[in-house]
Order: structure tokens, then C-alpha cells, then sequence
């Protein structure tokens, strides 16, 4: 033991943890440090924030009342400049003359005459007079198809007002020209005596216009928030919140907004306050506002509402704020980019005098790291030597494997094709033997016909054998094109000629089975990506399947009639092709294995179970689909290929 009780090589092992637990502490520290630093920036930053965001919506705000002061001015004094014609009205001996006599017809005529005069020279919309009782006695429209006159308004609250305290105002749609205006009305005196109410229509649509030009989203509301005038169309007659049952029915009796949709909340949410008569406010996800609605309404705005004095109307302004959010985000950056700034360059000045205190502990801890390191290196070298070798075995004996399952695929191709040639032997044996037999008879009767010198009966023997011969020489070949082994190249292939092709060599078990071919195809010739050969044999899987299930017919006690239908439909960008037939269908139980090796609902030793399964994998390899249904009828396969472009 060396003197002082210490061993050297224990204090050499312990040291990369003594300073590894004095980092630790340390990193806490700073972690800390860090901590407050960024939440004194995100206060900074939410502060300014909110404050920018403050100042920019107060100068929208102040800038939206200069603007409502100026609507409702012009309001004001739109309304001012026809206020003098129920007055006026009342001057006219022969209106109050009228009033007295309703029969006199000369009379109405010249009253008549008279208020389109006064309706022009003022350029208001309507003028007209009505009885005690609210009939309409003389109008300026009465040459027009909706003309007031013999119309009741005695249950419109202008008229009611008028009769009662003098005067009255109301704005609403009109009963019989369905378009609306604000109503003033007067009283008629004859003797001191209430004989009649004289009322003028006024077209406010000029305010609207004065909006519209001004660039603002603008709106005027009833004493029950029904937006009557509104620079957005599909805003006119909607309330701006939910209205009681009690508005609605005071409404609906004046027949105030007879219009679809009156009365149906624009879906209008305030959110926050923003100072006097303003308040930030949104719409509705689902609020319909139109298709010229401004972008802005889809996000907060400011809405600033002021009521129009001496009426029941208010008047509301609704206003953009994204400058003011624009500017408060602006404010926010700087802010926080020039607290970022200090914090670094504080926090910069601390770690330097950290990195100083550590540079000569880490330069005595980097040579045991190096030490350690190197041990290390040299253990995860090993390691990695052994895994490298052992990654190259199991490379070497993947890419075996894919050989020998390419190899086996082929084969288990080819053996499909086998077992569907023999499948097709008895009936291709039978097309054979026909004509053999034919040929047989035809030869010796042409031998018979050219001893007898009959050369014409001769030459037709020979033309038949001719043509037989080249049927017999037909179907050999397509066997022999059918059977043969061919490589994957995916090329463009005609599905008509590949359908016609397994057509031609079922087409004896189609006739014998007594089975009616039904072929729908477009009229332009279809193209898709695949291998003709292959494709082939999958039509003739199908196909052979179909006639397979429609053999049932009649043994099952089903009577129906057997239909082999092929479908070709030419998509966008793909090529279906369905096979169906009129069988008994697919089970729920064959379904769930029918694409399985082997599986097969065929009696032992008619079929070895693999025709779909190697028509699926065929199909797979050609970027397509095999899927199969029940119908109605039968059953359909559909096959999906990629559509070839010429």
C-alpha cells in the first residue's frame, strides 16, 4: 500500500466520476439559468405584445367612429330631405278633399296625378295617402302593376303610430312591391280633424352605396338586431343573434321581412370588449357570408356599434384588425429579438468564465477519454468485423433463396399451364378426332370423284380438307405458343386478342357445356401492361373456373340458364377485366382460403388447387389485382391491370 493509505490506480478510476458528478451539478445550473432566461423572454414578448395589439386596435377604433360619424350623417340627412312630403301632401286642398269623398273617381285621378308629381320632383320612392282605417286611397304607382291602392295597411306599426301620436316610422319590406324602404308617415287634418294618413317610401339603398364605395363592411339593425341594410347581400334580413319568440311573432305579424331566409342568425360571436360600443368578434365556423364577403371576416375584427338618435336603429362598423396583429407580432419580434440579444450576450460572458475554469479539467479528462476511447474502439471494431461477416452470409444466402423461389415460381407457372392442358385434353382430343375422321372420308371421296374424272367434286373435297387442315393447324399452334416456357417482359398487350385467345382454346368445353359467350368490350382497342402468355393462362383459369361452377347447374336443383360474360372497361389509368358466370357463388368459408395453394372445392384428381393462386401471383407480378365477389347470379372475378398509353 503507498503512503498515505491511497491507492494511485483507485484515484486514476475514480476521477472520470468525480468530474463527471461536478458537470452534472453544473449543467443543473445553467439548465436552470437557461429556464429563467427564456420565460423572461416569453413575458416580454406576450407583454408587447398585447400592448402593440392595444394601441393598433384603439387607432382602428378611432379611425371606425370617424367613419360611423360620417354614416350617420349622411343618414340623417337622407332621411331629413323627404320628411317635408307628408307635410306638403297635407296643403293640397284636394287630397284632404279625397279623404272626405273616398268615391269621387275624377277626384282619385288627379290625386293620383298629383302625388307621382311630387314623387318625382322629389325623387323618393313612393307617396300616397290612406283613410283613418288604413286603406290606400291615392298613390304615386297607381299605373304600376304593384300600386298601392285599395291595399290595407292599417296593421303596419307606421300607420298605427301616425294615427296615435302624430307621426311614424318603420322600415321593412313593402306588402305589395316586395322591396324595402324606410316608411314616414304623417297625419292629414281637415277642421282639426284626423281624416287621413299621408306616407312616403324611401329607398336607403344610396347609404349602401356610400359604404360600398368607401370600402367598408357596414351594417344598420332594427330594435330587435335584424340587419336590414348591409353592404354584404346575404347579411339583409338575418338577426344579428338569436332572436325570442316574442320579436319573432311581432315581426312575422307586421309582415316586416317577408323574405326567405328573414330572421336567421348570421352567427356573430363577441369574443372580448375593445373599448366604448366596440368589442372584438368573430363568426361562426359554419356562418354562410357570402361570396364577396372581405377575407378578414373569416378571423377576428373589430365590430363598433353606435345608436342612430331619435330612432331605434344602430348603426355598426366592422373593421380589419390584422394591421394591428401585424404590428403587435412585429413589436413582439423586435422585443424579444433584442431581450434574446442582451440574455446572450449576459449568458455569453458567464460561460466564458465557465469554459475557462473547464478547459484544464477537460484537457486532463480528454486523455483518460482517449485512453477509455481506444479500448473501446478496438472491442466495437472486433464487433463489427464478426457482424459484418456474419451480414454477408445472411446476404448471400437471401439473394440463394430468391433465386431458387424465382426458379420454383417459374416452374409452379409452368406446372399450371400443364395441368390446364390437361385439363383441356378430352375436349382439344375431341376437335381433333372430327376432322381426322372428316379427312379420312373426304380423301377417299376425292380419290373416287378423280377416277370417275368429276374434278369439280374433287377440288370441293380438297378445299374442305384444305380448310380443316388449317383449323387442326390452329388450335396445335396455340397449344404449342400456350405451353411453352416464356420469360417476364411486360410489354403492351391487346386484352381482346389475349381473351380471344383462351377463348379459342376452351371454346369446345363453352360449346359441349352449352354455355352462351357474351363479350362487352369497348369499341376502341384496349392496352395494358403484361406479359401475353401469362395472361393468357389467366383468363383461361378464370374462365375454366366459371365453366367449372356453371356445371353445377341443374345437379344443385338450380334451373337457370348458363351465361359466361366477360367485361373489359377501359379507365383512366387502368384496364378491369371481369369474368362472370351464372353459378351457385362462393361460400364465406371458400372465400377466406381462396387464393390458398392447394385449396381446391374440386373432386380429388380434377384439380390441384393452384390456378388462382398462380393467377394471382401472376397478376401481383404485373402490378395488378385479382379480387372476387358473389353476385346476384354467380360469381365475378375482375382482374385490374395499369392501362398501356400508346
Amino acid at each position: 500500500m503507498p503512503r498515505g493509505g491511497v491507492n494511485p490506480r483507485l484515484e486514476v478510476r475514480d476521477r472520470p466520476v468525480r468530474n463527471w458528478l461536478c458537470q452534472h451539478v453544473h449543467a443543473q445550473q445553467w439548465l436552470k439559468r437557461y429556464a429563467g432566461v427564456v420565460l423572461l423572454i416569453v413575458a416580454g414578448i406576450y407583454w408587447s405584445y398585447q400592448y402593440a395589439e392595444q394601441l393598433g386596435i384603439e387607432t382602428i377604433r378611432r379611425a371606425a367612429v370617424h367613419r360611423i360619424d360620417i354614416y350617420d350623417t349622411a343618414l340623417k340627412s337622407e332621411l331629413a330631405r323627404y320628411a317635408y312630403l307628408p307635410s306638403l301632401v297635407n296643403l293640397n286642398p284636394e287630397v284632404v278633399q279625397l279623404l272626405l269623398e273616398p268615391n269621387d273617381a275624377a277626384l282619385t285621378g288627379r290625386v293620383d296625378q298629383y302625388l307621382a308629381a311630387v314623387n318625382r320632383g322629389a325623387h323618393s320612392d313612393t307617396l300616397y295617402i290612406m283613410d283613418v282605417q288604413g286603406n290606400t286611397l291615392a298613390s304615386s304607382n297607381w299605373d304600376q302593376p304593384y300600386s298601392f291602392v285599395g291595399i290595407n295597411y292599417g296593421y303596419r306599426p307606421y300607420f298605427q303610430e301616425a294615427l296615435s301620436t302624430g307621426s311614424g316610422t318603420f322600415y321593412g319590406l313593402g306588402a305589395a312591391s316586395k322591396e324595402a324602404g324606410y316608411f314616414y308617415a304623417e297625419r292629414i287634418y281637415a277642421s282639426g280633424k284626423v281624416v287621413g294618413i299621408a306616407t312616403v317610401k324611401i329607398n336607403l339603398s344610396k347609404i349602401e352605396q356610400i359604404w360600398q364605395r368607401a370600402g367598408d363592411t357596414a351594417t344598420i339593425s332594427d330594435i330587435h338586431g335584424v340587419i336590414f341594410l348591409s353592404t354584404q347581400d346575404r347579411w339583409r334580413f338575418k338577426s344579428l343573434g338569436v332572436l325570442s319568440a316574442q320579436a319573432r311573432a311581432a315581426i312575422i305579424a307586421n309582415h316586416q321581412y317577408d323574405a326567405p331566409g328573414a330572421l336567421e342568425p348570421v352567427g356573430l360571436i363577441m369574443q372580448e370588449p375593445a373599448g366604448d360600443t366596440a368589442n372584438i368578434a368573430r363568426f361562426a365556423p359554419k356562418a354562410n357570408l357570402g361570396p364577396h364577403a372581405p377575407a378578414f371576416l373569416t378571423s377576428r375584427f373589430l365590430l363598433l356599434s353606435r345608436a342612430v338618435p331619435d330612432t331605434s336603429w344602430t348603426i355598426s362598423t366592422l373593421s380589419d384588425i390584422t394591421p394591428a396583429e401585424v404590428s403587435a407580432v412585429n413589436v413582439a419580434l423586435g422585443v424579444g429579438l433584442g431581450m434574446t440579444l442582451v440574455m446572450v450576450f449576459i449568458l455569453y460572458l458567464l460561460q466564458r468564465r465557465r469554459i475557462v475554469a473547464q478547459e484544464l479539467a477537460a484537457k486532463e479528462n480528454l486523455r483518460h477519454m482517449n485512453e477509455e476511447l481506444e479500448r473501446k474502439v478496438a472491442r466495437r471494431t472486433d464487433a463489427l468485423n464478426r457482424m459484418n461477416k456474419t451480414l454477408e452470409l445472411e446476404i448471400s444466402e437471401r439473394r440463394r433463396a430468391e433465386t431458387v423461389l424465382k426458379s420454383t415460381l417459374q416452374e409452379l407457372v409452368q406446372a399450371g399451364k400443364m395441368a390446364a392442358l390437361g385439363q383441356m385434353s378430352a375436349s382439344i382430343t375431341h376437335e381433333l378426332n372430327q376432322p381426322l375422321a372428316a379427312l379420312r372420308t373426304l380423301s377417299s371421296n376425292a380419290l373416287m370423284f378423280m377416277q370417275r374424272f368429276e374434278f369439280d367434286e374433287a377440288c370441293q373435297n380438297l378445299r374442305v380438307i384444305c380448310d380443316m387442315t388449317e383449323r387442326m393447324g390452329k388450335i396445335t399452334s396455340q397449344l404449342k405458343r400456350f405451353a411453352r416456357k416464356s420469360p417476364t417482359y411486360l410489354e403492351r398487350v391487346l386484352i381482346g386478342s389475349a381473351i380471344s385467345n383462351a377463348i379459342f382454346l376452351l371454346d369446345a368445353r363453352i360449346r359441349s357445356g352449352n354455355v352462351e359467350l357474351v363479350r362487352e368490350e369497348p369499341e376502341e382497342s384496349v392496352y395494358a401492361i403484361a406479359e401475353p402468355n401469362r395472361l393468357e393462362q389467366v383468363f383461361i383459369n378464370l374462365i375454366s373456373n366459371a365453366l367449372d361452377a356453371m356445371a353445377e347447374i341443374g345437379i344443385d336443383g338450380l334451373a337457370r340458364a348458363r351465361v359466361l360474360t366477360i367485361i373489359v372497361c377501359d379507365e383512366a389509368d387502368h384496364v378491369s377485366i371481369g369474368v362472370r358466370d351464372t353459378g351457385t357463388g362462393i361460400s364465406d368459408e371458400v372465400r377466406n382460403h381462396l387464393f390458398e395453394p392447394f385449396f381446391t372445392t374440386k373432386d380429388k384428381g380434377e384439380g390441384l388447387g393452384l390456378g388462382l393462386t398462380i393467377s394471382i401471383g401472376i397478376i401481383q407480378e404485373f402490378g395488378g389485382t385479382l379480387v372476387a365477389k358473389n353476385r346476384p347470379d354467380g360469381t365475378e372475378f375482375t382482374v385490374r391491370l395499369k392501362r398501356a398509353t400508346l
